[in-house]
Order: C-alpha cells, then sequence, then structure tokens
C-alpha cells in the first residue's frame, strides 16, 4: 500500500512514482473486479506486483533515511503510525458507512451489527487484512470484496517493526552489520522462498526482500547517490541474464530497487509540478478498489476502460481529498516529536 514518509516535495520524484504504482494497481484489479483476462501481451498480476514492489522499495529506502537521520525508536514508530494510521481510519469509515451501506443488499443495521463488518474495524491494529464486507457488491464478479489491497497494510507494518527492533538493538549502528543482515534476508529470499526456484511466490518474503533492498540502499546512499546511473545501467544487462534464463523473479529484484531509487532521487520541473497539489498515493491505494467496484455495481455495461478511466479519477480526487483533510495534517503533528 500504499504508505511511506514523504521528503521535501521539490528534491525527489518519489511522489510522482508513488502515483503512478497506486494506478497501475487500480489497472491490475480491474481486470478481476469486471471479471477480464488481461489482454495476451500484458500479464496484469505482474503489473500489480511491479506497482507493489515499488511501494516497498521506496518505503525500504525512505523510512531507513528517517531512521538514520533520528536513532529514536519512539519517535520513529510514532512518525510510522502517523503515516500509516489516519489513511486507514479513513478507508474503514468509508468502506463500512459510505461503500458498505450504499452497497450491501442487507439492512443497515443488520450490516452494522454483522460480525464480519465488526471484524472489518480490526483493520486499524494494521497487524492482519480484513477486505470482505457481508453482502457488498453481490452483482460484481468479486461479490463480497470491498478493499483487497488492505492486504499489503499488515506487512508493510511489519517490515517497519522489523527496522525498529533492528535499530533498538543497535544493528543500524554499523553500516557492516546493518549491511550484512539485509544482504543475508535477501539472499535467504532468493534461496529458499523465491518463486523462481519454489514455482510458488510468497509475498511475505517476496516485499520485504524489495524493502531490505531499499534499506540497503539508504545505508549506502552518498555512494549511491555519486554513481547511481553507472549501478542502474550497469546492473540491466545482469538482470536481462536472469531474465533469459528463466529467473524472471531473481531478475527484478537485481535491477528494480537501484532504477527506482535512481529514478525517485531525480529532481524535474514535472516533479514539482506533481507533487505541489500533494501527495494523493496512500489514498489513491486505499480508495481504488472499493471505488472500482462501485463504478462497476452502478454501471456495470460501460465500457471496460471508460470504467477503469473513471474508477482511477475518482480514486485521484478522493485520494487528494484524504492527503488535505487527513493525511496532511497528521503528518503535521511530527513536529511535536521533535
Amino acid at each position: 500500500m500504499p504508505i511511506q514518509p514523504s521528503m521535501p516535495h521539490r528534491s525527489n520524484s518519489f511522489d510522482i512514482l508513488r502515483i503512478c504504482a497506486a494506478l497501475a494497481v487500480i489497472v491490475c484489479h480491474h481486470y478481476y473486479i469486471s471479471g477480464r483476462d488481461g489482454p495476451s501481451w500484458m500479464n496484469v498480476g505482474m503489473i500489480g506486483g511491479v506497482a507493489v514492489m515499488t511501494f516497498f522499495t521506496i518505503s525500504g529506502y525512505l523510512v531507513t533515511t528517517s531512521w538514520l537521520r533520528e536513532p529514536h525508536v519512539l519517535k520513529f514508530c510514532a512518525k510510522r503510525l502517523l503515516r500509516l494510521w489516519p489513511g486507514m481510519i479513513a478507508a474503514v469509515v468509508l468502506n463500512i458507512f459510505v461503500f458498505g451501506l450504499a452497497f450491501t443488499d442487507l439492512p443497515a443495521r443488520s450490516f452494522l451489527s454483522h460480525g464480519q463488518t465488526l471484524e472489518y474495524v480490526k483493520n486499524l491494529l494494521l497487524y492482519r487484512a480484513y477486505v470482505n464486507l457481508p453482502e457488498v457488491f453481490t452483482g460484481n464478479p468479486l461479490a463480497t470484496l470491498m478493499n483487497g489491497p488492505l492486504w499489503t497494510i499488515p506487512m508493510e507494518t511489519m517490515c517497519y517493526a522489523a527496522l525498529a527492533v533492528a535499530g533498538l538493538v543497535g544493528v543500524f549502528r554499523y553500516r557492516w552489520l546493518a549491511s550484512l543482515v539485509l544482504v543475508a534476508f535477501v539472499l535467504l529470499f532468493v534461496a529458499r522462498y523465491n518463486a523462481d526456484f519454489t514455482g510458488t511466490m510468497m509475498h511475505w518474503w517476496e516485499y520485504p526482500a524489495y524493502f531490505a533492498c531499499g534499506s540497503l540502499i539508504a545505508l549506502h546512499r552518498e555512494r549511491f547517490l555519486a554513481h547511481a546511473a553507472t549501478i542502474t545501467f550497469g546492473l540491466i544487462p545482469v538482470a536481462m541474464f536472469f531474465w533469459l534464463t528463466g529467473l524472471q523473479h531473481t531478475s527484478g529484484l537485481v535491477v528494480l530497487p537501484a532504477l527506482l531509487i535512481f529514478l525517485g532521487t531525480r529532481t524535474s520541473v514535472v516533479s514539482g509540478w506533481i507533487s505541489r497539489p500533494g501527495d494523493p498515493s496512500y489514498g489513491v491505494y486505499l480508495s481504488g478498489c472499493p471505488i472500482a467496484q462501485a463504478v462497476y455495481a452502478v454501471w456495470p455495461g460501460m465500457n471496460f476502460y471508460a470504467s477503469m478511466g473513471l474508477s482511477m479519477l475518482l480514486s485521484m480526487l478522493l485520494g487528494y481529498v484524504l492527503w488535505h483533510s487527513i493525511e496532511s495534517p497528521a503528518l503535521r503533528l511530527k513536529r511535536y516529536l521533535r
């Protein structure tokens, strides 16, 4: 999800990457929500997977940079909660009291008192995802699904917690030790939990491996930024070798984190223009699925691409509303943590 601390808008292009990733998740899910298979030339699942990899890589980089800048565990945890929790509260409220009540087949009182609805509130604990609500969107191909992308939020929370524990026990006091731990984790994933070798991708290992790669780059930030282009483009032939030998998942892990941080640390007129209105990416990520479900439920006969475009537009609008009304005010509370 969605879901990492923003840096000054004029200094990078991470907002653009996050917005593109959030919209890519909507594109991917819209096929499933509409009950369609992706075109033969497009791996729909890969689009969504790369989008989530993007979020976790950028998150690992920025969150680790934040820890290195201020290695205080309580402040670190408070900042992470200020980034995740307000948006999640808004999502749970909207999912239950707006989309839920509007699109459930149950009477309002029965819906609100239903065990599944009460359980849905547990999303606020950030340790487990509850994505369905009772009798919602029953005419859609994905009946009862309210918000599928929520399943990545506990994984993100786990990465934050692991980084906080590592910092608390002193791992990040020594760059060599932190680097060794991160490399060991990535190698463990590649050797034991990589779909290239097991045939089954275990996302609870895959996405944290991208987080670890982003964290590793943050540890060597100065060196990486000094040679970012050389490192990134030097890794492309290595990634192509793995791809051509049938190790596609390994290929992505080799080059994607470096490419994302390379692109994210670039500055341009476009990046400043995009970032100026705010960062709607987390709101888009959290609202894209229920909005797409609602669009399909109201206009099931709409042209597929028009429906997708409308879902993306409405998600962007709601994303900006959530940013300015909830997320940005919450993040401003960080000044009291100094």
